[in-house]
């Protein structure tokens, strides 16, 4: 009989620790994508003004726009898809909310676009640096993730 309480209480304490390890592994998990996904943003807020500049006088570059902007959907789609661990849940709701803004924000751009809008002016007609903006702004709180 004692032998089988010992045994149960070994078994729920390496059970529970797992369990602690392995939040820790999500945790840690979901702020390495999160950094990475804000990176990305942080990036692609940084060359779209001049991208759109010179998308204006070559056909290539505004396709290669279209390109990057269609990616940056992508990229918004898959980040949406990741399950954020409890410690995470808040900063990847706020995410979520500049994620929606910022789909809105590329559709109005790409749109534009299709409509022959100069690319500078569908840039500027819609908020999507300023969206890429609050997204970039939320990685001190990712950061504080990590511990």
């Amino acid at each position: 009989m004692k032998m089988k309480l010992v045994l149960i209480l070994v078994v729920a304490a390496v059970l529970t620790g797992c369990s602690v390890v392995e939040q820790i592994d999500r945790s840690v998990n979901y702020t390495s994508e999160a950094t990475t996904y804000v990176a990305q943003a942080a990036e692609f807020a940084r060359k779209l003004p001049d991208m759109a500049q010179q998308a204006a006088n070559d056909p290539e570059v505004k396709e290669k726009l279209v390109a990057e902007l269609e990616a940056m959907k992508q990229w918004v789609a898959e980040f949406n898809a990741l399950e954020a661990p409890a410690i995470a849940a808040d900063v990847h709701a706020k995410l979520q909310e500049y994620n929606a803004t910022l789909q809105q924000d590329i559709d109005q751009v790409l749109n534009g676009l299709l409509n022959d809008i100069p690319a500078v002016q569908a840039v500027r007609d819609s908020q999507i640096v300023q969206t890429l903006t609050e997204i970039t702004r939320l990685v001190e709180q990712i950061n504080n993730l990590g511990g």
